[in-house]
């Protein structure tokens, strides 16, 4: 390791292979560091310089004052090409790397040469997104994102066969200052690089993982569909691709910069014209790729024509057909019979036990119509005793009516003639009282 000081400020930086060699900056995410690479170098220096180093704030680089900025860490990497005289370079950048990368072509074009992008977007998520973010490591440390940003990194298929190397990165994660992981965190907020897609001139290749779910590979295809010369390429893997699948990771990087990519890119990115999309073939994480598959394939040899149908000659006539006799010819011309429907066996249920109740209240009728005659016959004679007995008693309440009547008739009589007995008495006494006055007057 190399610790360089760049503006006044300390950066750790390895810088490996051969010196004479094209040069290649590797740039890694936000809570990773330099090592992230570690499984990409070996063979990358075999082919490349190859240049990596800790982002400010993160690793063993100096650690000031957040916010950060896209822009900020954009003039970082600018400060240390022009620490090690280097005019133009290669850049792969993973994540907020990647969005260090769009920068610099958007900003800085003639510095470098070829891109690769993984794992990356011009605009990765919202704000609210990265705020709660900084609310947790600021209050809780961080202790409070380390799990959910494993579970983002890493399919659950990679932790549970690698579990020592998703430690690694957890330890990487647990030595980050929670403040210098908060300042990170703002730049990507901040960051909105789409408008300089389209002025990308670079040849660029955009790594998505299928499974990533901080930039899924919708937004990797968008960026490699708006830059001119981009191409995609899909892996299997979450959002640390080059860790999960870094054989294939590495293949890609070496072929597309080397120039072998015409040769097997056909088999495994995803060509962007227009709005069509040629699907890659999906490759192993974490396995070496093998090499028959990245072999061409020899050209088909060509069908032979299949031979034409020879025309029939006038001369040539067909033997005519065999006679066919009358018994034949009116069987033949007899309309074939419809073959017999097979009710299904509801239906046939159905109908059996319609006609067994049809059945059983035939049975029953002629029971109902002797109750119905019975039933008629103790009515009737009801009615007719009921119309016995009111004419016998005819005479008898016939003579009580009458009698009645002429009890009724005495009765009133006699109040009749009590009335006028009381009437007339009252006349008497009414005539003899003025006499009396008259008397008394007198005296």
């Amino acid at each position: 390791m190399t610790e360089m000081i760049i503006a006044g400020e300390p950066f750790n930086m390895i810088v490996e292979g051969d010196a004479n060699a094209p040069v290649i900056v590797l740039s890694h995410a936000v809570g990773a560091d330099l090592h992230e690479f570690d499984h990409l170098v070996p063979k990358l220096k075999q082919h490349f310089r190859v240049v990596r180093y800790d982002s400010r704030g993160l690793g063993d680089s100096v650690v000031s004052q957040g916010p950060y900025s896209i822009s900020q860490l954009g003039h970082d990497a600018l400060a240390i090409l022009d620490a090690l005289r280097l005019e133009k370079v290669n850049w792969v950048g993973h994540s907020e790397g990647g969005m260090v990368g769009l920068w610099l072509m958007i900003q800085a074009p003639e510095r470098i040469d070829r891109a690769i992008l993984a794992n990356t977007a011009a605009q990765i998520g919202g704000a609210e997104v990265w705020n709660e973010r900084i609310r947790i490591v600021q209050e809780k440390g961080m202790e409070g994102l380390v799990p959910t940003i494993l579970e983002n990194w890493f399919t659950r298929h990679f932790r549970e066969r690698h579990p020592q190397e998703v430690a690694r990165f957890e330890d990487a994660l647990n030595a980050t200052m929670p403040q210098a992981y908060a300042a990170h965190c703002a730049a990507v907020r901040d960051a909105d690089l789409r408008a300089g897609l389209q002025t990308i001139p670079h040849p660029v290749l955009v790594i998505v993982g299928r499974h990533d779910p901080v930039t899924p590979p919708g937004v990797g295809a968008l960026v490699a569909s708006t830059i001119p010369g981009g191409k995609l390429l899909t892996l299997e893997a979450a959002h640390l691709s080059p860790v999960e699948a870094a054989e294939a990771f590495n293949q890609a990087v070496i072929e597309f910069l080397t120039g072998g990519a015409e040769k097997t890119m056909e088999t495994q990115e995803t060509r962007i014209e227009g709005d069509e999309e040629e699907k890659m073939v999906p490759t192993e994480p974490s396995e070496p790729m093998e090499e028959e598959h990245h072999k061409p394939r020899p050209p088909r040899a060509p069908r032979a024509p299949r031979p034409k149908p020879e025309p029939v000659m006038a001369d040539e006539a067909e033997p005519e057909a065999a006679p066919i006799s009358p018994w034949e010819e009116e069987r033949t011309a007899r309309p074939a019979r419809a073959a017999p429907r097979k009710r299904p066996r509801k239906a046939a249920a159905k109908k059996a036990a319609a006609k067994k109740t049809a059945r059983k209240a035939a049975a029953r009728k002629p029971a109902r119509k002797a109750a119905a005659k019975r039933g008629a016959a103790k009515r009737g004679a009801a009615k007719r005793g009921a119309v016995k007995r009111s004419a016998a008693r005819r005479p008898v309440k016939k003579a009580a009516r009458k009698a009645a009547r002429k009890t009724v008739a005495k009765k009133g009589a006699r109040k009749t003639a009590a009335k006028r007995a009381v009437k007339k008495a009252s006349r008497k006494s009414a005539g003899r009282r003025p006499a009396a006055r008259r008397g008394a007057r007198r005296r």
